[in-house]
């Protein structure tokens, strides 16, 4: 497993990189507005047992950085509930996605809307889809950019479609539409 994170050496400032299983740290400043940040970027595995131990170890380091500007993003191989996986024929467990959810819940992280499109995984069959990939933030985060949202892009040649956090400051919000007659 490779976690692959890229920055703009002309926004971000990055202080120090820590590559554990599963997650790729990054600690820095955005050098427009001087604010110092983390993000975490997960590859969760698809064990559910695995996926525990993973939510454990990310609250351990989660927990030292109350206060501070985080974001958590990545594929967490998760979904909140079974609105977010809608193909599966089965019945879910309700340990299907409390963990997940309790792991949102105790680190207190913003779950953002989706914008774009509902999933960010698609099967090549193209019956089966997930939410499974997404970004989530400390409130400090929020506060700081009040005006976050996020947005999965159209899939290329992968089975997921990448995501873009808007930190916009002027967000005027969704653009009118016009009607030539």
């Amino acid at each position: 497993m490779v976690l692959l994170t890229a920055w703009d050496n002309s926004e971000v400032e990055v202080w120090s990189t820590v590559s554990c299983e599963h997650t790729l740290i990054i600690h820095g400043r955005f050098l427009k507005s001087n604010e110092e940040f983390y993000l975490f970027n997960v590859y969760a595995p698809c064990d559910a047992r695995e996926r525990k131990l993973l939510w454990d170890t990310l609250t351990a380091r989660l927990q030292l950085l109350r206060g501070r500007k985080v974001c958590v993003c990545g594929d967490f191989n998760a979904i909140r509930c079974k609105e977010e996986r809608p193909s599966v024929s089965k019945g879910f467990m309700s340990s299907d996605f409390s963990h997940f959810n309790s792991f949102i819940g105790d680190n207190i992280l913003v779950y953002l809307r989706l914008g774009g499109r509902n999933f960010t995984w698609f099967k090549g069959d193209g019956k089966s889809m997930s939410r499974i990939d997404r970004f989530l933030l400390y409130k400090e985060w929020c506060l700081l950019w009040p005006n976050c949202l996020q947005f999965a892009q159209m899939r290329g040649l992968s089975d997921h479609c990448a995501l873009v956090l808007s930190i916009d400051d002027e967000n005027w919000g969704p653009r009118p539409s016009r009607l030539l007659k």
